[in-house]
């Protein structure tokens, strides 16, 4: 029993490894944010009725995220020297030219397009084309975060009865003008009915230890399993989930539509490939050592430091060039015991790393600390771009919200946590139903 527990650690930590590299660098999750409203709808809505939906779209926002603070863009322009805050744009209608330049965080309403109104590609196979008009957040080298935030906040209001209490009183204002006027899956349609077909929607996953691995009878288990098949019952669907190597999931999501597959570390390289339904795990990567004291930032570590990391490891040349001493070891074991040995300060590594290089009957392993974060992979249930509704990716984002709430999707997270814990020693933490692969401090 015990070689099976390590062997499933080691395979557990390969893949921590592979997610760390296309981690992204750490950036807290902001505070404010800045806005403007989009000039696209004016032309399609009359100026009373476009108030009532900005308005809506701003109340919205100020509902799903109430913790943060929202600032109109011009109010802010008038203050010079003032530090860069995210940017939000409502009513941002989405298209194939401005695909990849915003995070798209929410649809908020749906108009019939034409050659006069932008359509947005694969919006539906209702019978009129439409384009979507949407909640954006203009892309940057640190807005991932936010947009996953954001995104998270505002399909988990949009499952609320709050929600609906806010978008009725739209739907009643715009019928004046547009009699079709009906809310479907969390956005306000002009034209009635919106149809996100399903049907030949198929899973996918990729093969990862106490996530999603194949049991002894052939059946996958593991807890990001369990999470999407909860999903997939929120959308009335069957559980069926099919399991390949990586190698063939790139492929089928790169060539067909409706293919939802779990777990893929999102890159901005993969952001012309997949739609990001949610997360699935996160795990953190950083400098760990005995009795430091605690950095904000890893650039705030003293550059006496001496730093170990993997022999090969892309965070050897990472620390060089932030200035530390460093040593390189061929082993998580090798490099843990030189922690111990005080051959070096911290170690560059992740929590699971730490964990698979130190031997608990041998070493005092509750003692290595985090020291100072570096930066968070995140591991999505993602849906493939190729021709794949966008409607279909906003009933999935639903679906997830209302399974992270779930009295069977909690009880099963409860009892793989207690699990992992006791059988595996893997410390984590979670948060809204996503694992988080470290212990907080």
């Amino acid at each position: 029993m015990e070689i099976a527990r390590r062997v499933s650690k080691l395979l557990l930590v390969c893949f921590l490894f592979t997610s760390s590299l296309w981690s992204h660098a750490l950036q807290a999750k902001s505070i404010s944010f800045t806005y403007t409203f989009s000039d696209d709808l004016q032309s399609i809505v009359p100026a009373e009725q476009l108030n009532s939906i900005n308005a809506f779209a701003l109340s919205l926002l100020l509902s799903a995220a109430p913790t943060v603070s929202f600032e109109s863009k011009s109010a802010t322009q008038k203050q010079k020297g003032q530090a860069y805050l995210p940017h939000i744009i409502f009513n941002l209608v989405r298209t194939k030219e401005n695909e990849l330049e915003y995070d798209w965080i929410s649809p908020m309403l749906a108009y019939e397009c034409s050659e006069l109104f932008a359509c947005t590609p694969n919006a539906g196979s209702q019978e009129k084309d439409v384009g979507v008009a949407y909640i954006a957040l203009a892309k940057t080298d640190n807005s991932l975060r936010d947009a996953e935030w954001l995104s998270e906040k505002v399909s988990e209001f949009k499952t609320s009865s709050e929600f609906d209490a806010q978008v009725s009183p739209l739907i009643a204002q715009l019928s004046k003008d547009f009699p079709n006027s009906a809310e479907k899956y969390g956005l306000v349609s002009l034209v009635g009915e919106l149809h996100a077909d399903t049907s030949n929607l198929w899973v996918i996953a990729d093969l990862v230890p106490l996530f999603s691995d194949l049991s002894e009878r052939g059946e996958l288990e593991g807890i990001a399993a369990d999470f999407v098949r909860e999903v997939l019952h929120e959308m009335g669907m069957s559980d069926a989930i099919l399991s390949a190597p990586w190698k063939r999931i790139a492929k089928e999501a790169t060539t067909k539509s409706n293919v939802l597959v779990f777990s893929v570390i999102r890159t901005d390289e993969r952001d012309d490939v997949f739609h990001w339904v949610t997360p699935v795990s996160k795990n953190l990567h950083g400098l760990f050592g005995i009795d430091k004291p605690r950095f904000a930032a890893i650039q705030d570590v003293p550059k006496t430091y001496r730093v170990g990391t993997l022999a090969q490891d892309y965070r050897y040349d990472i620390a060089l060039d932030l200035g530390f001493q460093v040593k390189a070891y061929e082993s998580w074991q090798a490099l843990v015991d030189g922690l111990f040995r005080n051959d070096i300060d911290v170690l560059f590594g992740s929590q699971g790393a730490v964990d698979i290089g130190c031997n608990p009957d041998g070493l005092k392993c509750e003692t290595i600390k985090l020291t100072s974060e570096y930066d968070i992979s995140t591991a999505y249930l993602a849906l493939s771009k190729t021709d794949t509704c966008v409607l279909v990716l906003e009933k999935l984002k639903l679906a997830s919200a209302k399974a992270r709430k779930s009295k069977k999707y909690n009880e099963q997270l409860s009892a793989w946590s207690e699990m992992v814990s006791q059988n595996f020693g893997i410390a984590h933490h979670t948060e809204n139903g996503v694992v988080h692969l470290w212990n907080p401090n």
